[in-house]
């Protein structure tokens, strides 16, 4: 099984990339699922409490038998807000991430049932390294093109995409390095024939 890394800006269209390469079989493995994960863990639960206080967890009524959740708003508030919190954050979720995705990609590599699986991680280049990976593909696309994208299609307001686009900037200059760069300025159907172009380069 080969395993690809489909990373990017926010906005650029990583989502959209992933769902057409599954669509040809890929199976994917979402990062931000898995952080998700990383945060329901009691341990990562009271490292977050710790570092940043007990008003970014809250006890989960739907859950009794769990003292606390991580309050994902709140603290994605403050984190894209704030550079350094960001920082801190991310010291505490990507070693549990990273090693997490590994296990999840080496698992779908033992049952043999995929030739491609897709890790789709937006800051795949500021993780520890994945030694698994066999293409690393950034999916890009114009600052004015990924404004338009988050503000009409994800509703966020001028300020929650400027603070979004901000929380990147260390990584504008690792997306043009990697493996394959995907240009996705234009329609979806000129994304869907650089997927398949690109398939088929690789013999997939």
């Amino acid at each position: 099984m080969k395993i690809w890394v489909v990373t990017g800006p926010i906005g650029a269209g990583k989502s959209s990339v992933s769902r057409l390469l599954a669509e040809h079989g890929a199976v994917i493995v979402d990062a931000d699922r898995l952080g998700h994960e990383v945060l329901e863990d009691p341990v990562i639960i009271e490292a977050v409490a710790r570092e940043f206080g007990s008003p970014f967890v809250q006890k989960d009524g739907q859950q009794p038998d769990q003292d606390a959740v991580v309050d994902r708003a709140q603290l994605g508030a403050l984190v894209f807000a704030d550079e350094q919190a960001m920082k801190r954050l991310n010291a505490l979720t990507h070693p549990p991430l990273v090693a997490l995705a590994k296990s999840r990609l080496q698992n779908l590599s033992r049952q043999g049932q995929h030739k491609l699986a897709v890790l789709e991680a937006a800051v795949y280049f500021l993780w520890p390294p994945v030694d698994v990976v066999d293409l690393v593909i950034s999916v890009v696309a114009n600052e004015d093109v990924r404004r338009h994208r988050l503000m009409n299609d994800r509703g966020l307001n001028a300020q929650q995409v400027q603070d979004r686009m901000d929380s990147q900037r260390a990584l504008e200059a690792f997306w043009p390095k990697a493996d394959v760069v995907l240009e996705n300025n234009d329609t979806l159907d000129a994304l869907q024939q650089s997927v398949e172009d690109l398939l088929k380069s690789k013999n997939l």
